[in-house]
């Protein structure tokens, strides 16, 4: 559109001026090209000589308030306007340029290349499409590539708003369009809604800590470090987190540096004794160091790698003496005198075996942290309470690291961009199927792996690219005031990178519908702001005190902007500007859309198979529900497995279907709660119940103690 003559100044004050609407312009619309353009209505631009003003509102003249100087020039209008900027060597700037209009100076409209510098400074060279202007439908609004993705951006708004689509649009046009093999981007998708958005080329991986056998984040355990077991296994600082730094820097000294002369079998062996003579040579009463030990041996029984069930008979040796007062004896014998501790060392310390292990592995890292526990308890008369709830959790998630952490094999060498990545540059990681922690310690490790990957190769020029998805799951500040240790973890983690990431190239875009909740670190050193639709006054005026040059008009649409819309806002960007976001059903393959309750909440009582495909669907889709929401589920167990199939779909919910029944198969179990921990427990049909009744994992602890 060119420029066009609209009107003339009529009053001018401070920053704001009066613009008398020509007569010819009775509506703020004209027709151009057979498309409505918007002209000198609230929310579009005059310019007058090369200062830029933005309409904020506007009113009609009436009859009786028509004065000589509007009858002049024939005008029924008035558009109160403000000063956004000026046009200097044909670019927009900010501020007034120091210029004042003067009375009956002429207003024109701007034309489509001036309202583009106005809107974004771009040009579609080096820009991407995202959608339409709200209030300039025929004008794209562009995306500068270099501005928007070479920095951090927060993507905002409430449920239903339209950020899940949002983030699709924005990608889905930058893959489409770009070649962007120089960077890596990974997808953090919390509700498993993006595996089939942004581009056909990418690698999708699901992290499932239910299902062990769909699990495809595979992490070797030499990536790992101290660190991040202690957030795995929320480790104390002063009590608990040494147990961990010592047993993992003695694993790497002797068998992650070392390239073919690791022998595996021969270390565990060696601390295996290390830990039997420790406890044999502390201050401890004779009873309790045989305890120890028999506790070490009873663990034996538990593992699983065929290693431990070979070395086993090391424990043999205490088979030939007994303890009597506070000596060890040879059993049988009458010496009662002799104290034969000194005869049991020696005979460990001869105790050798030809075993051989080619790979050292998760149950590996448990049994080494056990026998470390127990060997620090006892050579430092420590409080076993201190640091056995370390050992409880890592017993009680085993089955998770299993699943997620490789086994390490001597010599093997792999970085986390091959492990994850392999041979795409964009990958998609769907958590929605891991534990609530697992995710949070995943997302965490993951994004912190990547970053200072990307520190230690920043001559590799390469960028990359962390999208988070509901990132307050990850990175809420009230998490903190709960002393919750892993959030203390995600949020320094993510800071650091939202801090400092830049001059590495490593950047961060999350999207969340609670900006409140996200720190106050990570909202301000956000560069660029996408914000959709937020109703409550808390979001809102974080939004309007955290994102600058925002305007109060922008904050006012806020909370009646319609799904598909937002606010652009950001260094990527001039000014706000507000935006139809585009939706393409061909390229939108978000699947994020609303449950219906209705299907939800079906009641059936007679299970037949057709009632069980829906029980089981039913239940699918609670599980997906509850990990949306953060509750936990409550028509079937996500812990019992079926004894007859093998899934977990148990029904624990009697006004659903009968208590016990597999949704699965149909088969009925008997079920009862343990003593202790209150967790379900699936008993024989002939089970006679007339003394408490304990879970595996109780059991083994209370018969230990």
């Amino acid at each position: 559109m060119l420029e066009l003559y609209i009107g003339k100044v009529v009053e001018v004050s401070n920053t704001l001026i009066s613009v008398a609407i020509n007569k010819e312009l009775e509506t703020p619309y004209i027709v151009i090209n057979s498309n409505p353009v918007r002209i000198a209505g609230v929310g579009s631009f005059l310019k007058i000589e090369r200062s830029v003003y933005e309409i904020v509102s506007e009113k009609t003249v009436l009859e009786s308030d028509k004065k000589e100087v509007l009858n002049k020039i024939t005008s029924n209008r008035v558009v109160l306007c403000k000063v956004i900027g000026f046009f200097e060597s044909n670019e927009f700037k900010q501020g007034s340029g120091g210029e004042t209009p003067n009375i009956f100076d002429n207003a024109y409209t701007v034309s489509d290349e001036e309202l583009l510098k106005i809107y974004s400074g771009t040009s579609h060279s080096g820009s991407i499409s995202v959608g339409k202007y709200l209030y300039r439908k025929d004008l794209n609004f562009y995306i500068d590539i270099n501005k928007f993705f070479a920095s951090h951006s927060l993507i905002v708004g409430n449920t239903g708003s339209g950020k899940s689509n949002t983030l699709n649009t924005i990608f889905t046009e930058l893959f489409d369009n770009i070649n962007t093999n120089g960077s890596y981007f990974l997808f953090i998708d919390t509700n498993g809604e993006y595996s089939k958005a942004f581009t056909d080329d990418k690698l999708n991986k699901v992290l499932d800590t239910r299902n062990a056998e769909k699990n495809s984040i595979h992490i070797p355990l030499n990536l790992l470090e101290s660190e991040d077991w202690r957030l795995l296994l929320e480790a104390t600082e002063k009590t608990q987190y040494p147990v961990i730094k010592s047993v993992w820097n003695s694993v790497i000294k002797n068998i992650f540096t070392k390239e073919e002369n690791a022998n595996i079998a021969e270390y565990l062996l060696d601390e295996l004794k290390k830990a039997i003579i420790g406890i044999l040579n502390s201050n401890s009463n004779t009873t309790n160091k045989l305890g120890a030990i028999t506790s070490i041996k009873e663990d034996f029984s538990f593992m699983e790698d065929e290693y431990y069930g070979r070395i086993e008979d090391v424990f043999d040796i205490f088979d030939r003496y007994t303890v009597n007062g506070n000596k060890f004896i040879i059993s049988g014998s009458t010496d009662y005198y002799t104290d034969y501790t000194q005869y049991i060392v020696d005979e460990v310390e001869r105790y050798t075996t030809t075993e051989i292990k080619d790979s050292f592995t998760v149950e590996d890292m448990g049994f080494l942290l056990n026998i470390t526990h127990l060997h620090r308890t006892y050579k430092f008369n420590i409080n076993e309470n201190n640091t056995s709830p370390l050992i409880g959790r890592f017993n009680s998630n085993k089955k998770d690291f299993k699943t997620i952490f490789l086994p390490y094999k001597v010599g093997e060498k792999k970085n986390v961009m091959e492990c994850l990545f392999e041979d795409s540059h964009i990958l998609v990681c769907d958590v929605s199927r891991a534990k609530k922690d697992i995710r949070r310690i995943m997302v965490t490790f993951l994004c912190a792996k990547l970053y200072y990957y990307s520190v230690n190769f920043k001559n590799n020029k390469f960028s990359m690219h962390l999208i988070i998805d509901e990132a307050h799951n990850y990175l809420s500040a009230q998490n903190l005031d709960k002393e919750d240790a892993i959030a203390k973890t995600c949020i320094d983690t993510f800071e650091s990178i939202i801090k400092e990431g830049r001059k590495f190239g490593v950047f961060l875009t999350m999207a969340t519908q609670r900006p409140s909740d996200i720190t106050p670190t990570l909202l301000s050193q956000s560069h660029n702001y996408v914000i959709h639709k937020l109703v409550n006054p808390r979001d809102i005026e974080i939004m309007k005190n955290t994102v600058p040059f925002i305007d109060e008009m922008s904050i006012t649409m806020l909370s009646i902007l319609s799904p598909g819309q937002a606010i652009f806002s950001g260094t990527a960007f001039n000014r706000p500007n507000i935006v139809q976001i585009k939706f393409d059903d061909s390229k939108t393959k978000v699947e994020s859309d609303t449950i219906k309750l209705m299907n939800k909440w079906r009641r059936k009582r007679n299970f037949d198979e057709d009632s069980l495909k829906i029980a089981k669907h039913d239940v699918q889709q609670e599980r997906e529900l509850a990990d949306i929401i953060g509750i936990p589920t409550t028509i079937a167990s996500e812990k019992l497995e079926c004894t007859e199939c093998g899934e977990k779909y148990i029904c624990i919910r009697d006004n659903y279907a009968p208590y016990g029944m597999c949704l699965n198969c149909g088969v009925q179990h008997k079920l009862l709660q343990c003593t202790y921990c209150n967790e379900q427990i699936i008993l024989d049909e002939d089970a006679i119940v007339d003394e408490p009744i304990y879970c595996e994992y109780c059991y083994n602890k209370l018969f230990r103690e």
